[in-house]
């Protein structure tokens, strides 16, 4: 006898790309903003020094590429334990 899913299929693939999105939209928005704000408030960043350096410099050296790294695990963590909970649901074809 065949097991039942409790949702369609299609909705749960449904919710499945609806919140990959999100997160892909969210980290995008993220890595967009911390891309632009250090270039953009540049100027107004060097005033400030951060092991001696200015902080303009430090983000655009430094931050930046630390957070980008935080952005690819954080999307690889997140996504890791989406692909698990959409498997526990039964999204198999058979």
């Amino acid at each position: 006898m065949k097991a039942i899913a409790p949702y369609p299929l299609e909705n749960r693939q449904a919710r499945y790309w609806i919140r990959t999105r999100r997160l892909t939209a969210v980290l995008g928005i993220v890595w967009f903003c911390t891309t632009f704000g250090t270039i953009f408030f540049a100027r107004d960043l060097s005033q400030w020094t951060l092991f001696g350096w200015q902080l303009s410099y430090y983000l655009a050296a430094q931050g930046t590429t630390l957070l980008y790294v935080v952005i690819v695990g954080l999307y690889a963590h997140r996504m890791r334990r989406l692909d698990r909970r959409h498997a526990a649901e039964g999204s198999d074809d058979a």
